[in-house]
């Protein structure tokens, strides 16, 4: 295989790798060698991928192949390649959580996810690097080290889902599935110029189950951000907080939006400011939706205080602090300098304050809800600022390790989806602006046609910082 062919293969996304295997032009076999080759580089590059699944990748690959010649596909993702953040359980792989305080264990089972994505035919390529625990949107790691932005190294790819962002941009797969927490997987998709989706909690069936963590789909194109939600998204025993039944989307962008009202909160008087670009970014979409029919309606604020904002980063430091001290007392010392200090705080909490931060937390849902209740859509920022230091925790961290996450954490917490799409170039080598749609709860299918309207609106082609493979 040439080095041009190889190149070429890692830039086609999961609907154009689905015409090849169609066509016969290429072959999952040939596909999955590029990617493996590419997740080494990206390994060393941009310390993005924490294992290889090199042996039963080339295994699936040549299976799939089979069932392409035959004309048996399992589905339309048969043979793509995926990769998984190191948050999931895949069988024979080993599992870090992000942190060196683990010891990477071999999971001796596949997650529910895992499962969906192998009876599909899907080709899991590697497992790819987080934060300790998922408890920073930066992609700051004991385990890893700084995981790198392929648009620039010198910048973040955000997180809690750093490498699997990464992999994406770079062309290690056209398939990742991240998780979110507090907006872990739209954080890094927006930083990266990826699509990516929250959706209904439940929707994606995830175990250990939990109420507002889910896991969620991120490619280089809302079709294939659909396509993979297909997969993943059907009812399994092991999540009792799934949902019934399989999600199904036709695919198809919006139209005419007459009768839509649509939110815009452009600006948060919590965290970092939103920087000039993104700022008009969301203005434009505003207008190009306006256009279409919908009605807009400006947003000054998210009726919530700073002290409910502590509530949510609590809640999630608290999460990660009950898995720190279940490993061993000599091990603890290892873990993410940054989260070691906000266990430590999160130490000298009573059970009267998190009950208090519950309490708070349920009042600010109720508030948010009959906020949201006039609109069918809220239109937004992802992320507020367009890049922030490779090495930094967030891109103000005077303000705290959560500073950027005012735009995407609530949509967890309501249980509802939200999803980004990137819609405006600043410059043809620089990562694109993104912008987020949340939608009602159990409207995953509208959201990703708003986002389709967005990415088909566009006028330029994002030109992905695909990895220079060794010749």
């Amino acid at each position: 295989m040439s080095h041009a062919h190889q190149a070429a293969l890692l830039a086609l996304d999961a609907a154009q790798l689905r015409a090849g295997y169609e066509q016969k032009s290429i072959s999952p076999i040939e596909v999955t060698e590029a990617v493996l080759a590419a997740a080494v580089r990206a390994r060393d590059l941009y310390r993005a991928v924490t294992s290889i699944n090199a042996e039963d990748a080339r295994k699936a690959a040549s299976l799939s192949a089979a069932r392409w010649r035959a004309g048996t596909p399992l589905g339309k993702l048969d043979g793509v390649p995926m990769t998984f953040k190191d948050s999931f359980n895949v069988r024979n792989l080993p599992r870090w959580h992000g942190t060196a305080v683990n010891e990477g264990a071999v999971s001796q089972i596949d997650a529910a996810p895992v499962r969906r994505a192998r009876e599909a035919g899907i080709v899991i390529v590697a497992k790819t690097s987080m934060p300790d625990y998922g408890l920073l949107m930066s992609g700051l790691s004991s385990h890893s080290g700084i995981v790198r932005n392929p648009w620039n190294p010198q910048t973040n790819p955000a997180g809690s889902s750093s490498g699997a962002a990464a992999c994406l941009a770079c062309g290690v797969a056209p398939l990742a599935l991240g998780t979110d927490m507090v907006g872990s997987v739209r954080l890094p998709a927006a930083a990266c110029g990826l699509a990516s989706m929250h959706a209904t909690q439940g929707r994606v069936a995830y175990d250990p189950p939990g109420n507002y963590r889910g896991a969620g789909p991120m490619a280089r194109s809302v079709g294939d951000v659909a396509a993979l939600l297909e997969v993943v998204g059907q009812y399994d025993a092991a999540d009792h907080f799934a949902l019934p039944g399989k999600f199904t989307h036709d695919g198809q962008p919006a139209e005419r939006l007459d009768g839509i009202r649509i939110g815009v909160l452009a600006q948060l008087s919590y965290g970092d400011p939103v920087d000039t670009p993104t700022a008009r970014a969301v203005a434009l979409q505003a207008e190009l939706l306006a256009a279409r029919g919908a009605e807009i309606a400006p947003l000054p604020d998210l009726d919530v205080a700073n002290e409910d904002y502590a509530a949510v980063t609590w809640t999630m430091v608290h999460k990660g602090l009950a898995e720190l001290y279940a490993a061993p007392a000599l091990r603890r010392g290892l873990v993410q300098t940054d989260i070691g200090r906000m266990c430590d705080e999160a130490l000298s909490h009573t059970a009267l304050f998190m009950g208090r931060m519950s309490k708070r937390l349920n009042a600010a849902i109720a508030r948010l809800e009959h906020q949201f209740s006039p609109f069918d859509y809220i239109l937004s920022p992802a992320l507020p600022v367009r890049a922030f230091p490779a090495d930094a925790i967030s891109p103000n961290p005077g303000l705290g390790a959560m500073s950027h996450m005012g735009f995407a954490c609530w949509f967890n917490q309501l249980a509802r989806p939200a999803g980004t799409v990137a819609v405006m170039q600043v410059g043809a080598a620089e990562c694109p602006v993104s912008v987020q749609i949340a939608g009602r709860r159990f409207d995953d299918a509208g959201v990703l046609k708003m986002l389709r309207l967005l990415e088909a609106s566009r006028d330029f082609t994002i030109n992905f910082p695909i990895i220079d493979l060794p010749r």
